[in-house]
């Protein structure tokens, strides 16, 4: 019996033990990594609370601007698909996939939004995700305020749909309005009342891109 072929998978968090491989940034994926993706493994790479996933669809800055990309951020994987398939439903386009799930640390949150937002030509930013008793929801909100303050007061009209449910959830949308209040930018604010309304919400970033598109 000779074997033709094989594949091996190599779990994240085992990389370090093996330089001979030289996994620049260990995805599953058929592309080199963009420069993105290489910081976003950076923050990844040594900290172990929690998820910071982070691969960028739209890899070049598209060349039809104005045709809805969005940056994209979802909190756990199932939850994570419903969202983005409405997103898509209501004709908008994916720039990226991220997860923030596994309850990390504002540190982290905060340093992986920046890259979210580093991404050329996106037209909008929706955080949407599942209602989690695992991790406190707070965290993402002081990282969100803190992220947004240094990228989006210079971004007036900037479309931003956030779906923030789970422990925490009011103080952590207190935060968020408080945070986020004097800033220039279209804000929709949704709580676990509206954990199924993905396709409401969705048409809701649609109108928002659409309004943001005109004035721009």
């Amino acid at each position: 019996l000779i074997a033709a072929d094989c594949k091996i998978t190599v779990d994240d968090s085992s990389v370090f033990k093996h330089p001979e491989f030289k996994f620049e940034v260990p995805r599953d994926m058929q592309r080199p990594p963009t420069e993105l993706e290489k910081i976003a493994w950076k923050i990844e790479e040594n900290d172990y609370r929690g998820t910071a996933y982070f691969v960028q669809i739209q890899v070049e800055e598209p060349e039809d601007k104005g045709k809805g990309y969005v940056a994209f951020h979802g909190i756990g994987g199932g939850a994570s698909m419903l969202a983005a398939d409405a997103l898509l439903r209501k004709g908008l386009k994916i720039a990226n996939y991220a997860d923030t799930s596994g309850n990390p640390p504002a540190s982290k949150i905060y340093r992986l939004i920046k890259v979210i937002l580093s991404q050329p030509g996106i037209e909008g930013y929706a955080l949407m995700g599942a209602v989690f008793a695992s991790q406190e929801q707070w965290h993402h909100a002081h990282a969100i305020v803190k992220a947004f303050r240094e990228e989006l007061t210079d971004r007036p009209g900037f479309p931003v749909v956030i779906l923030l449910a789970g422990n925490k959830e009011k103080e952590s949308h207190e935060i968020l309005r408080d945070g986020l209040k004097d800033l220039p930018i279209r804000l929709e604010l949704y709580g676990r009342e509206h954990i199924y309304d993905t396709d409401l919400i969705a048409e809701k970033m649609a109108t928002l891109v659409e309004e943001y598109r005109k004035e721009r």
